[in-house]
């Protein structure tokens, strides 16, 4: 079999079993489980996809709304119109096309791992990394619902892989790969945004020391930035249509986001002294402590705290928004005000800036809604990060150009830690973390059996 029809069979059965493992993950463990709630549309994403399937708009609660990214709404809409769904009422079967299409894409994402882990290491160790990755309970968590962090464990991998490309290989062709990978991961979630600020400037300094010659560094970051720019400029112009040109973002909260850090890092979470979430009765909790803040803070300025939320074809907002009232331009106001807040607190107390970013590093791969759960995902991230540490050191001893893999990660761990970081938003970066926990157990192996093993 030649090499090419070996990898393409590879990477067909590669892409089966993680697309078949999540369907299986959904079908007979999700919905029948009690660790975690079987809810499928919690944050609303389901409900504008099908506000956009029946020609409601990218809307929420009966107005345009810009407080998502619009890449996952835009493709869910398109499965409920394929597969009629559109025309049901929302329950959770009415998700089954977004649901099934995670799956596909889990299996992309395998497929991505499988073949990330070939480059940086050997063909064995990209099959071990993709035979773990729907392992990983993080890799799988969201798979069941209509939320965006599957899709972005898949741009998570490929933002590495692109990365290591236009690093290593600079040109035009490189170049629009990275750029259209991290415009599409920016309209999934906009926390991606200034990721090419920062692996651009550091593949400059590679380029300098290699002495690439200056049309292909230069070509190469021409394209993706224009790339980049052309695909987020077009969404960026409807949500100014919408607000009235108050916001040119690509959605809003990210204050409030920002605000809620504060709260997220106090020792009472971090120490994990009293539970993040869940549901047991007479305890505080993260979120309703968050949103108390928020209240305070936008009361003040004569701007109640709308808590709309609700999950699998139920929806509210407490208080009711007001007849004729625009939910963007509610959005709008409360980013206006929280803002301010924002850039107060950091200017007056950089100090307690640092506190919290430094907290976040770490909270952002453990903290979930229990002690008990929050313990047992920490341990999970901790083992994979060690051994993804071993990894990475191995093949960058190796003579492997890793860090713009590696950079990837701490990105995301860094920008969340400066915002709003708890266990939820690092796992779409496990999979990419299995690429080099897998080289890590692949270097034990070699250094504690092989070699220990006598000679014949």
């Amino acid at each position: 079999m030649e090499k090419t029809e070996r990898a393409r069979f590879i990477g067909l059965g590669v892409f089966l079993y993680g697309a078949l493992l999540a369907g299986a993950f959904v079908t007979l463990i999700y919905r029948r489980q009690g660790l975690i709630a079987p809810v499928v549309d919690l944050n609303g994403f389901g409900r504008i996809s099908e506000n956009l399937a029946t020609g409601k708009g990218f809307s929420l609660f009966g107005t345009p709304t810009v407080r998502r990214g619009p890449l996952y709404p835009f493709f869910g809409a398109l499965l409920l119109e394929l597969f009629g769904a559109s025309g049901r009422p929302p329950d959770v079967t009415f998700f089954r096309p977004l649901i099934i299409a995670n799956c596909v894409i889990f299996g992309l994402t395998c497929v991505a791992v499988w073949r990330l882990a070939d480059r940086l290491f050997s063909p064995r160790v990209a099959l071990l990394a993709a035979l773990l990755c729907p392992l990983v309970p993080q890799s799988m968590r969201y798979v069941g619902m209509t939320e965006v962090e599957t899709l972005m464990g898949l741009w998570t991998v490929l933002l590495a892989s692109t990365g290591l490309t236009v690093v290593l290989h600079p040109n035009a062709r490189s170049g629009l790969f990275f750029g259209l990978t991290v415009a599409a991961a920016t309209l999934t979630k906009p926390i991606v945004m200034l990721y090419p600020f920062v692996l651009l400037p550091l593949a400059y300094l590679r380029w300098r020391r290699t002495k690439t010659p200056v049309k292909e560094w230069a070509g190469a970051c021409a394209v993706a930035l224009a790339t980049f720019a052309v695909l987020l400029v077009p969404w960026s112009i409807r949500n100014m249509e919408v607000t009235h040109g108050d916001f040119k973002g690509i959605s809003s909260n990210g204050p409030g986001e920002f605000l809620r850090g504060y709260v997220n890092a106090q020792p009472k979470y971090y120490l994990l002294r009293q539970n993040f979430g869940g549901s047991e009765p007479n305890t505080e909790k993260w979120d309703p402590e968050a949103n108390q803040y928020e209240d305070g803070l936008l009361r003040a300025h004569g701007l109640p705290f709308f808590r709309c939320g609700g999950m699998d074809g139920k929806y509210f907002c407490d208080p009711p928004i007001p007849d004729g009232v625009s939910v963007a331009s509610l959005e709008v106001q409360k980013d206006k005000i929280e803002s301010a807040e924002m850039k107060r607190r950091v200017l007056h107390d950089p100090l307690e800036f640092v506190g919290k970013f430094a907290v976040q590093l770490v909270t952002f791969w453990y903290i979930v809604e229990t002690r008990s759960k929050s313990l047992a995902v920490g341990a999970i991230a901790a083992l994979t990060l060690v051994l993804a540490a071993l990894g990475a050191r191995s093949a960058s001893r190796a003579g492997v150009v890793v860090w713009p893999a590696v950079t990837v990660l701490a990105y995301m761990n860094a920008i969340y830690a400066a915002f709003l970081a708890f266990a939820r938003y690092s796992m779409p970066l496990f999979p990419t973390l299995v690429v080099f926990a897998a080289g890590g157990l692949a270097w034990l192996y070699e250094r504690f059996v092989v070699r220990a093993s006598p000679p014949p």
